[in-house]
């Protein structure tokens, strides 16, 4: 949940930041605000209604209910990379903000390590197993201080971008193939089901996806050069 309420801080923050920088009006970026909030805050409400009534806990469907959770999501960040006003604003969001922010996943590889020591998270999907993303979340810190400075260092943050989805693809592989579905490989208990419950159903509908976002944006200014001070 700590987690979460920080990517709604950042997400708001930088958000408002953006639209200061192109001088609209208090009142005006209040509203929009407000309408921004309120509609991560209506998903995360349908995501909990459907996890509270068990929605997600039917894992031999297939294809998986979950991924009712993560496409959406997923969709708009496509729809946000060929956005004209989204990408006015990705040139006004400083390049290291968007690196820096993936740190968050040092938190998170922490929540899934004390998981599997609560028993309720599979060894395969913590570092002490096949779960190596908190490398991730460790680098962000080094190439935002090193790659996005006062000048780019664009082939470098081309390549630490594309290891970061790399590492993210293969958890989310690695956490569907320990759910007790017809697509399990891992047959170790426990099986990954916690995933289907709140307020964990938020990894997969938000946080997972904010990650993904958070490097396509980033590849976009480097590779278009699209920041400007």
């Amino acid at each position: 949940i700590l987690i979460t309420l920080y990517l709604l801080y950042f997400l708001t923050t930088t958000y408002q930041q953006a639209l200061q920088h192109y001088r609209v009006p208090k009142t005006k970026i209040k509203n929009i605000l407000l309408y921004f909030v309120t509609g991560i805050l209506f998903w995360f409400s349908i995501l909990s209604w459907l996890a509270f009534y068990g929605f997600f806990e039917d894992f031999e469907f297939l294809p998986p209910k979950i991924l009712i959770s993560i496409l959406p999501p997923i969709f708009l960040t496509i729809y946000l990379m060929i956005s004209k006003h989204f990408l006015k604003i990705l040139k006004v969001i400083p390049p290291a903000k968007l690196v820096r922010v993936q740190a968050f996943r040092i938190p998170m590889e922490i929540m899934l390590w004390l998981g599997f020591y609560g028993g309720f998270v599979p060894v395969q999907m913590t570092f002490k197993g096949f779960n190596y993303d908190i490398v991730v979340g460790i680098t962000a810190l080094i190439a935002a201080n090193v790659f996005f400075r006062k000048r780019f260092h664009k082939l470098q943050g081309i390549i630490w971008n594309i290891f970061g989805i790399l590492l993210l693809g293969t958890i989310v592989f690695i956490a569907t193939v320990s759910t007790p579905s017809p697509l399990r490989l891992f047959m170790n208990e426990p099986a990954n089901t916690f995933i289907s419950q709140v307020p964990f159903i938020w990894v997969t509908g938000f946080i997972v996806p904010f990650a993904l976002a958070m490097h396509l944006f980033s590849l976009r200014q480097l590779w278009r050069n699209d920041y400007k001070t």
